[in-house]
């Protein structure tokens, strides 16, 4: 018989971190792993919710056939706000699942996610709108490795919903942006339950049932066999609209041999590895100033906009290849 019950800041946020692993439907796992009542757990994953939070899922783009990247582009000033509005919603179409603004104005980060392949393809659709005037410059990184481990929930207090003094013995898991080391099997069914996933992941199969007129036990089946468990979904992590406003959003660029993680090991986002650098993403308060001379971007967290798998764009069992975006492109900039 347990003596006494956890402190409620370390409980809530160890919850969080299991739910990070195991999923947050998953809630007699996560009570097993941490040695607590399923309904204690179950409430604290209604703290969480009502203070503004949930849980997103980490898909494995590669497993899809995709190629993850991430580009910093800035406008030319020569460019409206009309028009820098008409060629984001363009780009917002062409396989991005991220997109935000950065400190600067006119510069914006995006996650894009072309086929596999296809980023030289990307790389000449971006090069095409700075010959053309649209952009000032550009950057294009490829994501060959990287991973979520958030180590900012240690520092933040979801009971009061703000930054806090770090608390002990949480363990935040690594959430690899990758498992797999090629495609994998899937169809339009897997690629359904995924979309709805990352709108609410603790979306039951019967509400996409009867949403899309497909059996429960197909979905039910897919969810199990082809998309949770390491398969095309890695893990979640934890977002919300409340550390928003009092969140720092930092994206530091470093080279592959000046890397120093522990300088930030508290308030650590993610780490994506490109070809020739490193992407640190850090959550601070506002009150944390980074000394480090590395380039840095900060991100405007209110202005963040979150896609979902582009299905739209699997078409008869393959995804659409870029050169359809290329000949929109030359279209696009004439009537601009």
């Amino acid at each position: 018989m347990k003596l006494s019950s956890p402190p409620t800041r370390w409980a809530l946020t160890s919850v969080v971190a299991a739910a990070m692993k195991y999923g947050p439907t998953r809630v007699s796992r996560i009570a097993y792993e941490l040695d607590m009542p399923v309904e204690t757990c179950r409430y604290y994953l209604k703290r969480f919710y009502k203070a503004g939070f949930r849980f997103l899922p980490v898909v494995d783009y590669r497993a899809l056939g995709l190629s993850p990247h991430v580009a910093f582009i800035r406008f030319s000033k020569q460019i409206d706000g009309k028009k820098r509005e008409n060629f984001l919603r363009w780009l917002d179409s062409v396989y991005v699942v991220y997109r935000a603004s950065l400190n600067q104005e006119r510069e914006y980060m995006l996650e894009v996610v072309p086929p596999e392949g296809d980023g030289k393809t990307y790389e000449r659709i971006l090069s095409f709108l700075q010959d053309a005037g649209v952009f000032e410059n550009y950057q294009l990184h490829n994501i060959v490795d990287g991973y979520y481990q958030p180590t900012w929930l240690a520092m933040y207090d979801f009971t009061r919903e703000g930054w806090a003094d770090k608390i002990e013995g949480v363990d935040v898991p690594k959430i690899p942006l990758s498992v797999n080391k090629g495609t994998v099997k899937f169809d339009k069914t897997d690629l359904l339950i995924l979309k709805e996933l990352e709108k609410e992941p603790t979306v039951k199969m019967n509400t996409i049932s009867q949403r899309y007129d497909v059996a429960p036990q197909l979905l039910s089946y897919h969810r199990e066999k082809h998309v949770e468990g390491s398969r095309l979904i890695t893990g979640f992590i934890p977002i919300g609209r409340n550390i928003q406003q009092s969140t720092k959003m930092t994206l530091l660029h470093y080279t592959t041999d000046n890397f120093e993680t522990d300088l930030f090991e508290d308030y650590l986002h993610s780490i994506r590895q490109a070809n020739k650098c490193l992407l640190l993403r850090l959550h601070t308060p506002f009150s944390i100033i980074i000394q480090q001379n590395y380039p840095r971007f900060e991100i405007s967290p209110s202005s963040v906009l979150l896609f979902t798998i582009p299905s739209e764009h699997y078409l008869q069992n393959e995804w659409t290849h870029l050169r359809v975006f290329e000949e929109q492109l030359e279209k696009l900039t004439k009537l601009a």
